[in-house]
């Protein structure tokens, strides 16, 4: 019965929002058809009651109709101001094309926005309170921001009091910070408006010394003016932050600087800081505060010695690129990334490695290390705030542990911290929100052992476990990967063979709940997120191993197949997410080219130009945007 009262309801509630819509159409219609007539009668001249003078030239209009599309000429026509009673209404400081166009629009609801016109459009949409012209202005030259327009675009719309449009060109600085510091609009802000960029922690830079560079490229650029600036300027930099090959090499040697002893004491505050250990060195504030990181992320796999067995996977291009690696293929190791180092932990050749083997990816160098306290294979690891903790695993033909030990990568020391709920061993482990999550993998003997679905997380706030919610189905050597407060499991072995299946966990409500199932089944999955992507990059059937790469598009719960793009063609390998996009203190010397400070130097700051043209409304306009 209930069925059956339900699906009236509903064709009526379908029916109802069909008359609406015909309605609303009808509405629309009948609108654009009245304006269409008093559109013809202005154009004729006819029940006109108001003549706009702009520079001579006169626009027709009905009062009415004005006054419906405009703020400003509603409080005209409908107060006692003068205006109101004349035949004729002279707009200063107008142009008469623009005018035109407004007028036309507040008829038709049609107007043309383009590079040529928009600033004025906006400039009079503001002015005459025209909301949906101004809006339009705004999203035109949201898609115009770029590097070389972005300052002048964000300080014209601190003018034309638009907040959407100033804080998207202030991202746009953001984000692209070190593109937009060397073109000429940087140049040409005042000491105010530098400053105050400068000091902003959202700047996107590989280092430090970018900022540097960009406060010595503003100072160089008319030097004679703005050395009387140097000691607000370069109190933007954060010299804490900057290598102490750079400081010494490039900051102290600068002449600007060695004559300036206010300067100079900045530069030896910086120095000192680098004397300290990790452990006395005291949070100076904004000087020690890092700003935000520019990040080139790839997906590293190790997959043993031999050529193209450890590569890069660039997922921008979906291009593979080799890693050197002189180490042998390590047998159910783990890896994880922390702070510019991988670290290959635990797994056995002929004999469990007690070693812990570390690659500098910026450096592309290979060191070894002490590995974990007990050596084992199987076992999982993540890093968070400094410190890689492993779980489980299992020693050579042992069963499942539950041992976890944490290793400080700042003391290089290790510690055994309070065992898991459960032992385990094949299982996935990954860091959320500071918390560790260990998922799935098998009890008792790796081979013959139990499936788990079973879940915990590790405080290390409080040092204790605590059981989560099951996973949906027991699985081990799964991918386990956190993408925007999620983990999802993927694929690995259940109970009966390889999976297909996908979950996710949901933080917030302590649930798993099932996604779409990838194309392809196996009984090993090596997979990595990039964003909101995940990558599945091999993997093995029993049979066979994963042949393309495999995408997983979190948003939107779909699978995408690049059958163009082999996958990794070792099955057994590590793999992990790395940030290529680091600096070593030998290469902040190639991030800022010397030559271009000398370039800075020569021209003498010229006249300021524009192609903007809104007379005092723009201030500043030589950093106003010239859109293309």
């Amino acid at each position: 019965m209930t069925g059956a009262v339900a699906a009236p309801q509903k064709a009526s509630c379908t029916r109802k929002k069909n008359e609406r819509k015909s309605a609303i159409k009808e509405e629309y219609r009948q609108l654009s058809s009245m304006l269409g007539v008093m559109n013809n009668l202005r154009k004729q001249g006819t029940l006109c009651d108001v003549i706009l003078v702009v520079q001579g030239k006169h626009f027709h209009a009905h009062r009415v109709v004005l006054a419906a599309a405009s703020h400003y000429f509603n409080l005209m026509f409908t107060t006692s101001m003068l205006e109101s009673l004349s035949k004729e209404v002279e707009l200063r400081s107008a142009e008469p094309e623009i005018i035109e166009m407004l007028v036309e629009f507040v008829y038709t609801a049609r107007i043309s926005v383009n590079s040529s016109n928009v600033q004025s459009l906006l400039d009079a949409a503001n002015q005459y309170q025209i909301e949906p012209v101004k809006k339009m202005c705004i999203e035109f030259l949201k898609g115009q921001v770029d590097a070389t327009n972005c300052l002048g675009i964000s300080a014209l719309a601190e003018c034309m009091d638009c907040p959407d449009l100033k804080g998207a060109a202030e991202d746009f600085v953001q984000i692209h910070f070190t593109e937009v510091y060397k073109l000429d609009e940087f140049l040409q802000l005042d000491v105010a408006q530098l400053t105050h960029l400068l000091h902003q922690d959202q700047l996107t830079v590989r280092a430090e010394a970018q900022i540097y560079d960009a406060a010595m490229r503003w100072l160089k650029y008319d030097a004679c003016n703005r050395q009387r600036h140097m000691v607000e300027v370069l109190g933007c930099v954060r010299f804490p932050l900057v290598s102490k090959t750079f400081l010494s090499k490039t900051v102290q040697a600068e002449p600007l600087i060695q004559d300036n002893p206010q300067c100079l004491k900045m530069v030896i505050g910086g120095m000192r800081y680098h004397l300290l250990s990790l452990e006395d060195r005291e949070d100076l504030g904004e000087s020690s505060r890092s700003r935000r990181k520019k990040h080139d992320y790839r997906i590293a796999l190790f997959g043993g010695s031999q050529p193209q067995s450890c590569r890069y996977f660039n997922p921008k291009d979906s291009s593979w690129t080799d890693i050197r690696c002189p180490f042998e293929k390590r047998r159910d190791a783990t890896v994880v990334f922390w702070d510019n180092v991988v670290y290959i932990l635990g797994g056995s050749q002929l004999f469990p490695i007690k070693r812990m083997d570390c690659y500098n990816v910026l450096k592309d160098s290979w060191y070894s290390k002490l590995g974990p306290p007990t050596s084992r294979d199987s076992l999982a690891a993540c890093a968070s705030q400094g410190k890689i903790y492993t779980s489980g695993g299992s020693e050579v033909g042992s069963s499942a542990l539950d041992l976890f030990e944490c290793y400080d990568t700042r003391t290089e020391t290790w510690k055994v911290k309070a065992s898991m709920l459960r032992a385990r061993c094949s299982h996935g482990s990954a860091e959320a929100s500071g918390l560790i999550y260990v998922c799935g993998g098998t009890m008792g003997n790796n081979v013959s052992g139990r499936v788990l679905n079973n879940c915990e997380v590790y405080d290390p706030s409080t040092q204790q476990w605590r059981e989560l919610c099951g996973m949906r189905e027991s699985r081990k050597n799964h991918g386990l990967v956190v993408v925007n407060h999620r983990l999802y499991a993927i694929g690995g072995q259940g109970a009966t063979g390889g999976l297909d299946s996908v979950e996710y966990y949901d933080i917030a409500s302590n649930e798993w709940c099932a996604a779409a199932p990838m194309p392809w089944r196996g009984l090993t999955v090596k997979c990595a997120a990039v964003g909101d992507i995940i990558y599945v990059l091999a993997g093995f059937q029993g049979v066979g191993r994963l042949g393309h790469v495999l995408e997983y598009h979190t948003e939107s719960d779909r699978w995408v197949t690049y059958t163009t793009v082999r996958a990794f063609p070792v099955t057994s390998c590590l793999i992990c997410v790395v940030d290529t996009c680091g600096v070593n203190e030998e290469e902040d010397m190639d991030l800022v080219d010397s030559q271009t400070h000398a370039g800075a130097k020569a021209p003498a700051p010229p006249a300021a130009s524009s192609s903007f043209s809104s007379e005092e409304r723009t201030p500043n306009p030589g950093a106003t945007p010239a859109l293309r």
